[in-house]
């Protein structure tokens, strides 16, 4: 189907789509090939390169290269991100900056591996919700580090420690307000709710 959700200005182009097709119609509507063994996870990696040709007519798949940490990229000018999950798939486009984007959904399983991504300050930032809004906006926080942690794209990233954000707006979109590493620059992503799914993206500027 068409995107579900589309964003384009002069800095970025990216798009959500709602996977109900089956992998013949990506086959033949784009050259990439799904390099995944399960079927499910073969059709979520067409439909996310779906997006980029539906963003960028003439994506140059055949250049796509990894670097060491695994991020997909181009040797030159376009940059782009993608992410999936179970019938969703996403994708971000800039002519040069580095950009990010993740979808995750939201479910009470994030409150078992809490741990593993936030820290003491964003513990604080969602100890005053009620428990369906922490597993809303803690589902969030992992979409936001995943968005920061594919934009920079580098390896040996802890999500606790490295990926901080210091404010976020409690409503189904708006923009957190995040540092890196040992940078004290603050960095935007932004994010919106598609129903019980998150989808945040960025773009770096470096």
């Amino acid at each position: 189907m068409p995107l579900v959700r589309s964003i384009q200005n002069a800095e970025i182009s990216l798009g959500l789509w709602e996977i109900i097709e089956d992998s013949s119609f990506f086959e033949q509507a784009n050259p990439y090939r799904a390099k995944a063994s399960n079927p499910g996870q073969q059709l979520q990696q067409l439909a996310s390169r779906m997006v980029l040709t539906v963003l960028q007519p003439s994506f140059p798949f055949d250049q796509i290269q990894l670097n060491p940490a695994g991020k997909p990229f181009l040797p030159e000018g376009m940059q782009f991100s993608i992410s999936h999950t179970r019938g969703f798939a996403a994708g971000i486009i800039s002519a040069e900056t580095p950009v990010g984007i993740d979808i995750e959904f939201i479910s009470p399983r994030v409150l078992k591996v809490e741990k593993k991504f936030l820290n003491p300050q964003e513990y604080a930032l969602l100890a005053p919700l009620s428990e369906q809004d922490r597993i809303a906006f803690s589902s969030l926080f992992w979409s936001i580090k995943e968005t920061v942690y594919k934009c920079w794209g580098i390896g040996g990233v802890d999500f606790s420690e490295h990926i901080r954000i210091q404010s976020f707006a409690l409503h189904n979109h708006g923009t957190a307000a995040i540092q890196f590493g040992q940078s004290t620059t603050v960095h935007t992503v932004n994010y919106l709710r598609e129903g019980y799914l998150w989808m945040s993206y960025m773009q770096a500027f470096l």
